[in-house]
């Protein structure tokens, strides 16, 4: 069994978001970066996708669907614990769900922090 996720963010980021937090998630889709794939997913179906650009009112755009290897986990915590400061508003920021199960976990925006939420208990 191959420790692979099937990652899904879309959120929106306020105006005031520094440089760098900006830069770093830049940076992240870049080459090499958590979110950085695109084209044919390998094993979770569809397509890699990432794009971030300036939202229609002012602040930032973030949507991203990526395969996620399990060493990886860590980086992702760290970029959303970087982003979640400056995330618009609470509730869900995406879902992750392991490529053989069913059912996704939310992740949503609580008290400043992305949590997961299991929607199907295993």
């Amino acid at each position: 069994m191959a420790d692979l996720y099937a990652l899904d963010l879309a959120f929106d980021l306020v105006e005031a978001t520094p440089d760098a937090v900006l830069a770093e998630l830049r940076h992240r889709m870049a080459p090499g970066g958590i979110l950085a794939s695109r084209g044919p997913a390998a094993r979770i179906g569809g397509m890699l996708v990432g794009e971030f650009a300036p939202a229609t009112r002012p602040g930032w755009a973030l949507t991203a669907r990526q395969e996620v290897h399990e060493e990886e986990l860590p980086d992702l915590e760290d970029l959303l614990l970087l982003l979640a400061p400056y995330i618009r508003r609470p509730g869900p920021v995406g879902r992750i769900r392991h490529y053989e199960h069913e059912s996704p976990d939310l992740l949503v925006l609580r008290e400043g922090r992305v949590v997961q939420v299991a929607l199907d208990p295993r």
